[in-house]
């Protein structure tokens, strides 16, 4: 297995904790267990989603021959 370090929030941790000592496993192996069958699931349940492009010409902001007005713009906060 591969080792790896994870920032978990507290109150994640604590209930991994409690499910790994309730369920007799190590904290790696739920925690694995546990993301295995997310990745599994993922998008399983859900259904395809078309995806809607919205598409439109660009134009620049300023004259890009001005240098002055692209350097403004370019440090424009």
């Amino acid at each position: 297995m591969a080792r790896t370090t994870v920032d978990l929030d507290a109150s994640i941790l604590k209930e991994l904790k409690r499910r790994s000592e309730a369920e007799g496993k190590t904290l790696g192996r739920l925690i694995s267990e546990l993301v295995a069958a997310a990745l599994k699931d993922n998008g399983a349940n859900r259904p395809e989603e078309p995806l809607d492009w919205a598409v439109q010409p660009m134009k620049a902001r300023v004259p890009l021959e001005d240098k002055d007005a692209v350097y403004a713009a370019l440090n424009a906060q």
